[in-house]
C-alpha cells in the first residue's frame, strides 16, 4: 500500500513537470512535439525495461490494439490538446482543468457501466466544476488571459486522458508488468508519432527536419522522458499495489506542483481566485474516487 502511494506521488511530480516544460514550447508544431516526446519516452522506457525486466513478454492481438488506442488517447490527442491549452491559458489554468479527468471517469462509468453515483461523486463533480469555473474567469491581475479555445483544449485533454487511464488499467489487469507496459507504450507512441510526422512533413519542404535544431527540442524530449518514461512506469507500478482511485487521485494533483514550478520558472503569478480554483479542481477529483 505505502509503495503504491509512493509511486503515485512520483507520478504526480513527473506529470506535473510535463505542463511546465510544454509551456516553454512555441516554435515547434504538434507533430514535432509528439515525435520528440515519443523519443524521450522510448529512450527512458527502453532503458528501464532492458535494465530491470526479466525474461521475454508476449502480447495478444487484442492487447496490441489496446496499446494503440491508449497511445492515441493519451499521448497523441490528449497531450497535443494539453500543449494548446497551456500555451493559451498558462500552466496553472491549463494543467488544473485538464487534470479533472477523474471526474470524467466517474461520471462516464455511471452512464456507461452503471456504476453507482454516490453523494461523494456528486459533491466531487460539483466541486471540480466550481474550481474550473473559477479558473475560467477573467482576472485582471493574472499575467495569462483566459481564452475559451484554451478551455476547450484543456477539457478535451481531460476526456482523452480519462479513456487512456482505463485502457492502462486493463493492460495491468491482464497480467502485463508495469515495465512492459511502459516499454510497449514507448514503442507504440514513437511508431505512431514518426509516421504522423513523416506524413505531415511531405506536405512541406524537404528541410522540415531543421525545426529540431532549436532549444525547444530539449524541452519536448525531456517532457517525454519524464512523463512517458518515468511517469508511465510509476503510474503502472502504483496500479499494481493500490486501486486506480488512489493512484489517479494522487497523480491528478499534479497541477499544484506544476503551478509552483511555473511561479519559479516562468514567473507566473496566480491570483487567490486561481489558487482557490486549483484547490477545488483537485479536491473534486479526490472526492469522486471515494
Amino acid at each position: 500500500m505505502l509503495y503504491g502511494i509512493f509511486m503515485s506521488v512520483m507520478t504526480c511530480l513527473c506529470w506535473g513537470s510535463t505542463s511546465v516544460m510544454m509551456r516553454g514550447i512555441h516554435k515547434l508544431g504538434a507533430f514535432e512535439v509528439s515525435l520528440l516526446r515519443a523519443a524521450g519516452g522510448l529512450v527512458c522506457g527502453s532503458a528501464l525495461f532492458f535494465a530491470f525486466h526479466g525474461g521475454a513478454a508476449r502480447i495478444s492481438a487484442l492487447e496490441a490494439v489496446i496499446f494503440v488506442v491508449m497511445v492515441l488517447c493519451n499521448n497523441v490527442i490528449g497531450d497535443v490538446f494539453l500543449l494548446f491549452a497551456v500555451q493559451r491559458l498558462g500552466v496553472a489554468r491549463g494543467a488544473a482543468i485538464a487534470s479533472s479527468y477523474p471526474v470524467v471517469v466517474s461520471v462516464a462509468s455511471h452512464f456507461i457501466f452503471g456504476s453507482p453515483f454516490t453523494g461523494a461523486t456528486a459533491a466531487g463533480t460539483l466541486t471540480a466544476f466550481a474550481g474550473t469555473a473559477l479558473l475560467c474567469r477573467r482576472d485582471g491581475g493574472c499575467t495569462v488571459p483566459v481564452t475559451w479555445s484554451g478551455v476547450a483544449y484543456a477539457v478535451a485533454a481531460s476526456l482523452f486522458w480519462a479513456a487512456g487511464l482505463l485502457l492502462n488499467k486493463a493492460l495491468i489487469a491482464d497480467g502485463l508488468s508495469p515495465l512492459f507496459v511502459t516499454f510497449g507504450r514507448g514503442v507504440t507512441f514513437f511508431t505512431i508519432a514518426l509516421a504522423l510526422w513523416l506524413w505531415e512533413k511531405e506536405r512541406r519542404s524537404r528541410a522540415a527536419w531543421r525545426i529540431f535544431l532549436t532549444r525547444e527540442t530539449f524541452f519536448a524530449f525531456a517532457a517525454g522522458f519524464c512523463s512517458l518514461g518515468f511517469g508511465a512506469f510509476f503510474f503502472s507500478s502504483a496500479l499494481a499495489y493500490v486501486q486506480p482511485a488512489v493512484a489517479t487521485t494522487i497523480g491528478a494533483s499534479n497541477p499544484i506542483a506544476a503551478t509552483i514550478a511555473a511561479i519559479i520558472i516562468y514567473k507566473e503569478k496566480p491570483t487567490i481566485r486561481q489558487w482557490a480554483g486549483i484547490f477545488l479542481a483537485v479536491l473534486g477529483s479526490a472526492l469522486v474516487t471515494l
